[in-house]
């Protein structure tokens, strides 16, 4: 069984070689209170986009996470 390390590798692992393009936001919610998250845009090298927002809190008290999408 992968740990959960593992699996978080396993997702970034396509993102090697790429090019980090410009950075990017998730966007304000109808929430004031709710958090934008930050992030960057990849071109991997065969040419299509990625998105990889950053998903860990500012206090840091744990490894955080990630999400990656294809750009919309």
């Amino acid at each position: 069984m992968k740990s959960q390390a593992d699996l978080y590798l396993d997702q970034l692992t396509p993102l090697i070689g790429g090019t980090i393009t410009t950075l990017t936001r998730s966007g304000p919610t109808d929430d004031p209170y709710e958090p934008e998250f930050i992030g960057m845009v990849i071109k991997l090298r065969n040419g299509k986009l990625k998105h990889l927002l950053l998903l860990s809190d500012d206090e840091g008290n744990g490894p955080g996470s990630f999400e990656i999408s294809d750009e919309n």
